[in-house]
């Protein structure tokens, strides 16, 4: 790898993971999204690759699409724009997520440990006096059970990719191998990658443990195992993630993280 830092004078390390998380998305899926950071990656896909995905809100919109900027909460009005059917959590996160009818979800998390379990409770082990009380579940548990996949975008340090999670909220695949289908039984598919502002990591084919599959243009295998709180292994085959192009570039800085809060792209222009 690389490491050319001159790269990121031009796009953002988190611009460049949301262009590598839309990837996943193909036409006909149905994809369920959060709002914020995880919810980009659909919405650009869908602006760009595969128009025809029908993306889910847990608050009950269906088939929305993006008009105006991101939405800051799952009852923004902005998620309502042209919905092909207004629900509730019920049938979001019981009939479709339960029921298996989600094939990919992105999420976010607080902490990952190395077989993609996510964290969103509490930072601490102690759960009635926790070093950070933490916003919860919401529907994240219920989709990372149920989805036929799910994928990660977050930021990448060593105390947020870690060995082992301050407390599972979300399972990924829960003590490695096929613990996740065999001892608990669970339907969905489990975490397809995580991708950090770093790299992407996906799971072992054998163990299901998280390794590095492609490093971003600006760092390097070396910094990206510094950053992570476990000895992480590197793919015979790692690469380096694509860069987005002038036109997800665009569509990302005028079309949907318009105030730069979640990509930092307007940091940018700042120095």
């Amino acid at each position: 790898m690389r490491g050319d830092k001159e790269v990121i004078k031009k796009v953002t390390p988190m611009e460049i993971a949301t262009y590598a998380a839309s990837r996943y998305c193909t036409n006909g899926m149905t994809v369920f999204v959060g709002v914020g950071l995880s919810l980009l990656p659909a919405q650009l896909a869908q602006k760009t690759m595969s128009p025809d995905i029908t993306i889910v809100y847990e608050g009950g919109s269906i088939g929305a699409t993006p008009i105006g900027r991101v939405p800051w909460g799952i009852d923004d009005t902005v998620i309502q724009a042209n919905a092909e059917c207004e629900t509730d959590v019920v049938t979001t996160l019981g009939c479709m997520a339960q029921g298996g009818r989600v094939d990919l979800t992105y999420l976010g998390a607080a902490q990952c440990d190395r077989y993609g379990n996510l964290n969103t409770t509490v930072r601490g082990h102690d759960f009635m006096r926790p070093a950070v009380r933490l916003p919860g579940s919401g529907g994240a548990h219920d989709l990372a059970v149920g989805s036929k996949n799910f994928l990660v975008i977050m930021n990448h340090r060593a105390d947020r990719i870690v060995d082992r999670v301050d407390y599972r909220t979300s399972p990924g695949f829960c003590e490695g191998g096929r613990s996740r289908w065999k001892v608990w039984h669970m339907t969905g598919g489990g975490p397809a990658a995580v991708i950090t502002d770093l790299a992407v990591l996906k799971p072992n084919p054998v163990n299901f443990e998280l390794e590095i599959a492609e490093v971003h243009p600006f760092t390097t295998t070396e910094e990206v195992k510094k950053n992570t709180g476990y000895d992480i292994k590197v793919r015979p085959d790692v690469r380096e993630t694509d860069l987005p192009g002038a036109e997800e570039i665009g569509i990302i800085r005028e079309e949907l993280d318009i105030t730069g809060d979640f990509t930092g792209w307007k940091k940018l222009f700042k120095k």
